[in-house]
Protein backbone atom coordinates (compact mmCIF):
# COMPACT_ATOMS: atom_id res chain seq x y z
CA UNK A 1 0.00 0.00 0.00
CA UNK A 2 1.60 3.36 -0.85
CA UNK A 3 -0.08 6.94 0.08
CA UNK A 4 -0.84 9.82 -2.45
CA UNK A 5 2.20 11.61 -1.94
CA UNK A 6 4.26 10.15 -4.38
CA UNK A 7 5.26 12.07 -7.57
CA UNK A 8 3.37 13.06 -10.31
CA UNK A 9 -0.83 14.45 -10.63
CA UNK A 10 -2.82 13.59 -7.62
CA UNK A 11 -4.54 10.67 -7.71
CA UNK A 12 -8.24 10.56 -7.94
CA UNK A 13 -10.23 7.52 -6.04
CA UNK A 14 -11.27 4.84 -9.44
CA UNK A 15 -14.74 4.73 -8.09
CA UNK A 16 -16.22 7.91 -6.75
CA UNK A 17 -13.18 10.29 -9.15
CA UNK A 18 -12.76 12.31 -5.18
CA UNK A 19 -9.29 13.39 -4.70
CA UNK A 20 -9.43 13.55 -0.93
CA UNK A 21 -7.88 11.05 1.48
CA UNK A 22 -6.73 8.57 -1.80
CA UNK A 23 -4.60 6.05 -1.12
CA UNK A 24 -3.22 3.51 -4.31
CA UNK A 25 -3.17 0.19 -3.25
CA UNK A 26 -1.25 -2.78 -5.28
CA UNK A 27 -2.65 -6.14 -5.04
CA UNK A 28 -1.85 -8.93 -7.66
CA UNK A 29 0.09 -6.50 -9.35
CA UNK A 30 -2.48 -4.33 -10.19
CA UNK A 31 -2.35 -0.55 -8.69
CA UNK A 32 -5.71 0.90 -7.64
CA UNK A 33 -6.64 4.86 -6.35
CA UNK A 34 -9.23 4.30 -3.63
CA UNK A 35 -10.60 7.15 -1.28
CA UNK A 36 -10.74 6.65 2.59
CA UNK A 37 -15.19 6.43 2.00
CA UNK A 38 -14.82 4.11 -1.15
CA UNK A 39 -12.55 1.52 1.26
CA UNK A 40 -14.91 2.57 4.31
CA UNK A 41 -18.34 1.38 1.99
CA UNK A 42 -16.47 -1.88 0.49
CA UNK A 43 -15.36 -3.33 3.94
CA UNK A 44 -18.90 -2.96 5.54
CA UNK A 45 -20.69 -4.32 1.71
CA UNK A 46 -18.14 -7.24 2.30
CA UNK A 47 -19.98 -10.21 4.11
CA UNK A 48 -18.65 -11.27 7.26
CA UNK A 49 -16.95 -14.74 7.15
CA UNK A 50 -18.41 -17.50 8.41
CA UNK A 51 -17.77 -18.07 12.21
CA UNK A 52 -15.29 -20.81 12.89
CA UNK A 53 -16.88 -23.04 15.62
CA UNK A 54 -14.51 -24.65 17.60
CA UNK A 55 -14.39 -28.06 17.79
CA UNK A 56 -15.90 -30.17 20.22
CA UNK A 57 -14.07 -30.75 23.15
CA UNK A 58 -12.56 -34.69 23.18
CA UNK A 59 -12.87 -35.76 26.40
CA UNK A 60 -10.57 -38.66 27.74
CA UNK A 61 -10.40 -42.03 27.06
CA UNK A 62 -12.52 -44.24 29.06
CA UNK A 63 -10.87 -45.60 32.36
CA UNK A 64 -9.89 -49.63 32.82
CA UNK A 65 -12.71 -49.10 35.06
CA UNK A 66 -15.35 -48.21 32.90
CA UNK A 67 -14.16 -49.91 30.05
CA UNK A 68 -14.59 -53.25 32.51
CA UNK A 69 -17.74 -52.45 33.65
CA UNK A 70 -19.22 -52.51 29.85
CA UNK A 71 -17.79 -55.50 29.00
CA UNK A 72 -19.17 -56.86 32.39
CA UNK A 73 -22.66 -55.24 31.71
CA UNK A 74 -22.64 -56.82 28.22
CA UNK A 75 -21.95 -59.94 29.55
CA UNK A 76 -24.42 -60.11 31.81
CA UNK A 77 -27.05 -59.30 29.43
CA UNK A 78 -26.27 -62.05 27.20
CA UNK A 79 -26.12 -64.69 30.12
CA UNK A 80 -29.91 -62.91 30.20
CA UNK A 81 -30.48 -63.74 27.04
CA UNK A 82 -28.72 -67.00 27.00
CA UNK A 83 -31.62 -67.98 30.07
CA UNK A 84 -34.61 -66.50 28.69
CA UNK A 85 -33.90 -69.01 25.29
CA UNK A 86 -36.25 -71.60 25.36
CA UNK A 87 -34.14 -74.22 24.19
CA UNK A 88 -29.59 -74.96 25.33
CA UNK A 89 -27.64 -75.99 22.88
CA UNK A 90 -25.49 -79.62 24.09
CA UNK A 91 -23.39 -81.61 21.87
CA UNK A 92 -24.93 -84.81 20.49
CA UNK A 93 -23.16 -87.92 22.45
CA UNK A 94 -23.28 -90.11 19.27
CA UNK A 95 -21.83 -87.40 16.54
CA UNK A 96 -20.49 -84.31 18.00
CA UNK A 97 -22.52 -82.03 16.39
CA UNK A 98 -24.38 -78.98 18.25
CA UNK A 99 -28.39 -79.44 18.90
CA UNK A 100 -30.77 -77.61 20.27
CA UNK A 101 -32.51 -78.85 23.32
CA UNK A 102 -36.07 -78.00 23.61
CA UNK A 103 -38.81 -79.14 25.95
CA UNK A 104 -41.01 -81.85 24.69
CA UNK A 105 -44.84 -80.47 24.09
CA UNK A 106 -46.03 -82.23 27.02
CA UNK A 107 -43.26 -81.12 29.37
CA UNK A 108 -41.50 -84.40 30.65
CA UNK A 109 -39.21 -85.00 28.21
CA UNK A 110 -36.22 -83.16 26.06
CA UNK A 111 -36.14 -83.12 22.35
CA UNK A 112 -33.16 -82.41 20.55
CA UNK A 113 -33.74 -80.67 17.33
CA UNK A 114 -30.95 -80.12 14.09
CA UNK A 115 -29.89 -76.08 14.66
CA UNK A 116 -30.72 -75.30 11.56
CA UNK A 117 -34.51 -74.65 10.25
CA UNK A 118 -35.69 -76.10 6.85
CA UNK A 119 -38.23 -75.57 4.49
CA UNK A 120 -41.30 -77.76 5.13
CA UNK A 121 -41.78 -78.22 1.56
CA UNK A 122 -38.34 -80.35 1.83
CA UNK A 123 -38.85 -82.82 3.94
CA UNK A 124 -41.36 -85.31 4.81
CA UNK A 125 -44.45 -84.30 6.92
CA UNK A 126 -43.19 -87.03 9.51
CA UNK A 127 -40.15 -85.48 9.92
CA UNK A 128 -41.78 -81.62 10.28
CA UNK A 129 -41.40 -80.51 14.13
CA UNK A 130 -42.35 -76.86 15.24
CA UNK A 131 -41.39 -74.97 18.39
CA UNK A 132 -44.22 -73.79 20.29
CA UNK A 133 -44.02 -71.66 23.87
CA UNK A 134 -40.32 -72.79 23.94
CA UNK A 135 -41.45 -76.42 23.62
CA UNK A 136 -40.77 -78.65 21.11
CA UNK A 137 -43.63 -80.61 18.96
CA UNK A 138 -44.36 -82.89 16.03
CA UNK A 139 -45.97 -80.29 13.45
CA UNK A 140 -49.82 -80.68 13.41
CA UNK A 141 -50.55 -82.19 10.02
CA UNK A 142 -49.70 -81.83 6.37
CA UNK A 143 -50.16 -77.58 6.48
CA UNK A 144 -49.57 -76.61 2.30
CA UNK A 145 -49.10 -72.63 3.90
CA UNK A 146 -46.07 -73.93 6.78
CA UNK A 147 -42.70 -72.48 5.11
CA UNK A 148 -40.33 -73.40 7.87
CA UNK A 149 -40.10 -76.46 10.17
CA UNK A 150 -37.53 -77.80 12.31
CA UNK A 151 -36.26 -81.53 12.16
CA UNK A 152 -35.39 -84.31 14.65
CA UNK A 153 -31.35 -84.56 15.58
CA UNK A 154 -31.82 -88.30 15.14
CA UNK A 155 -32.83 -88.12 11.47
CA UNK A 156 -29.48 -86.37 10.49
CA UNK A 157 -27.47 -87.58 13.31
CA UNK A 158 -23.86 -88.51 11.50
CA UNK A 159 -23.66 -91.91 13.41
CA UNK A 160 -27.38 -92.84 11.64
CA UNK A 161 -27.66 -94.14 8.22
CA UNK A 162 -27.53 -91.70 5.61
CA UNK A 163 -31.47 -90.32 5.10
CA UNK A 164 -33.22 -90.76 1.43
CA UNK A 165 -34.64 -86.99 1.49
CA UNK A 166 -32.45 -84.78 -0.07
CA UNK A 167 -32.70 -81.56 2.29
CA UNK A 168 -32.20 -83.99 5.48
CA UNK A 169 -29.05 -85.60 3.57
CA UNK A 170 -27.38 -82.22 3.19
CA UNK A 171 -27.98 -82.16 7.06
CA UNK A 172 -26.63 -85.26 7.65
CA UNK A 173 -23.33 -84.68 5.37
CA UNK A 174 -22.42 -81.81 7.28
CA UNK A 175 -22.85 -83.91 10.49
CA UNK A 176 -20.76 -86.51 8.85
CA UNK A 177 -18.15 -83.90 7.65
CA UNK A 178 -17.95 -82.17 10.79
CA UNK A 179 -17.46 -85.24 12.80
CA UNK A 180 -14.87 -86.56 10.48
CA UNK A 181 -13.16 -82.99 10.34
CA UNK A 182 -13.28 -83.33 14.45
CA UNK A 183 -11.55 -86.58 14.01
CA UNK A 184 -9.20 -86.20 11.38
CA UNK A 185 -7.32 -82.59 11.83
CA UNK A 186 -6.13 -83.40 7.67
CA UNK A 187 -10.36 -82.57 7.20
CA UNK A 188 -10.27 -85.57 4.84
CA UNK A 189 -13.74 -87.47 5.27
CA UNK A 190 -13.28 -91.35 5.63
CA UNK A 191 -16.94 -92.65 3.81
CA UNK A 192 -18.11 -91.30 1.01
CA UNK A 193 -21.02 -89.16 1.25
CA UNK A 194 -22.88 -89.01 -2.08
CA UNK A 195 -25.98 -90.89 -1.61
CA UNK A 196 -26.43 -91.48 -5.16
CA UNK A 197 -23.17 -93.93 -5.01
CA UNK A 198 -21.47 -92.13 -7.52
Amino acid sequence: MTSASTAGPAPVCEFCASADDVVVQERLGVRVAVCAACTARFAAARPAPPPVEAPAPVGLPPTLGEQAGTVLAHVRRMARLAAARPWTEEVCARCGALVHRYRSGDGDGRVDLAREPVLAAAVPPAARWEVVDGRAAPAAGDDPDRVGARVPHALVCAEAEAPANARLHQLWAANRRGRDRRDDPSGVPSDDLDPSGA
